[in-house]
């Protein structure tokens, strides 16, 4: 698997968590093992936290379906022979 479909596959991953306290934990590792650097830009400002968080509440209502990891992993296949082509 390539970085790009691992990428993926672990945002599909992220965005299925439910829990908050799974969320913070996942958090922490990511703040532990991925060096911060001093750019501002790699802070979620409001607005991106609000954008989430109406994606997920249209999740919720049934208004957006989110991919499987089957699902996901053929679209991004698709995607990479698209741009082969």
């Amino acid at each position: 698997m390539d970085i790009a479909a691992k990428k993926v596959e672990l945002v599909q991953h992220l965005l299925s968590i439910m829990d908050e306290k799974t969320l913070m934990r996942v958090a922490t590792f990511f703040k532990k093992e991925i060096p911060a650097t001093a750019d501002a830009d790699d802070e979620i400002t409001d607005e991106e936290f609000a954008e989430f968080e109406e994606m997920r509440a249209k999740r919720d209502r049934g208004e957006v379906r989110f991919l499987s990891e089957k699902e996901s992993m053929a679209e991004v296949r698709r995607l990479i022979a698209q741009g082969k082509g």
